[in-house]
């Protein structure tokens, strides 16, 4: 009788271990239907003051490809009706990337967390975009429809008026410190300086033609005057 007390034991932990097994196996299957719903992963590049020059190398025009950039904020209307389309647009360019043809990176900047580089770009309204390429920078102001930025993003912003990427202090050396230091202070104020002179000017000679109409016609009405006692 002694084996038979000794089977009961182990098939008591056999089928411990298939129900195991069993609510193991369930809890993994409930694991990849929540995965399942979960966002699949964005095209479209995060950058902010950190990361930004690291990875476009705007400012020295290193060859680490076009960027896309959209500058935004999260209370902007306008910006959550572009997101949609702004994902559309850096999926389209990730696939023409991956074919081996030449496209732009899409990246988006959260202008309110990263104020440094809104200062640096001028970023006045949102979403601003700007074309980051060898060096220049391309503002966007064509309608935020995905075939048109697809358009500019692939070349039709070399049409566009472009101007040199604006450089921070974080960028600038000691020459171009001075120079940014000139142009922001000493000639700013220069130029106010003389515009409040010109305008000072100006009314000034206003002033002095108007009272020299009036002198004028002042002069003219008395002389008739006078000739006519003489007359007298």
């Amino acid at each position: 009788f002694a084996p038979k007390t000794m089977v009961r034991p182990s098939l008591l932990v056999v089928a411990i271990g298939l129900l195991c097994l069993a609510h193991c196996s369930l809890a993994d299957d409930d694991a990849v239907d929540i995965n399942s719903d979960a966002k699949p992963a964005s095209a479209v590049k995060e950058l902010d003051t950190g990361n930004f020059e690291h990875l476009t190398q705007a400012a020295s025009g290193a060859t680490t490809g076009d960027w896309f950039v959209e500058f935004y904020a999260p209370w902007c209307g306008h910006c959550k009706s572009l997101e949609p389309k702004w994902e559309e647009l850096a999926t389209k360019m990730l696939e023409k990337r991956q074919s081996g043809e030449r496209s732009a990176i899409i990246a988006k900047v959260e202008a309110t967390k990263s104020k440094y580089l809104a200062k640096r770009f001028e970023v006045k309204g949102f979403p601003t975009i700007i074309m980051f390429s060898q060096g220049m920078q391309y503002k966007y102001d064509g309608e935020r429809d995905v075939e048109k930025m697809l358009e500019f993003a692939m070349g039709g912003f070399k049409e566009a008026k472009g101007e040199p990427v604006m450089r921070g202090p974080n960028e600038m050396d000691q020459m171009q410190k001075l120079q940014h230091w000139w142009k922001v202070t000493v000639q700013k104020d220069l130029e106010q300086i003389w515009s409040l002179h010109k305008a000072a000017f100006f009314l000034a000679l206003g002033v002095t033609f108007f009272v020299g109409i009036i002198i004028g016609r002042a002069t003219v009405s008395r002389a008739p005057a006078s000739s006519s006692k003489k007359n007298n």
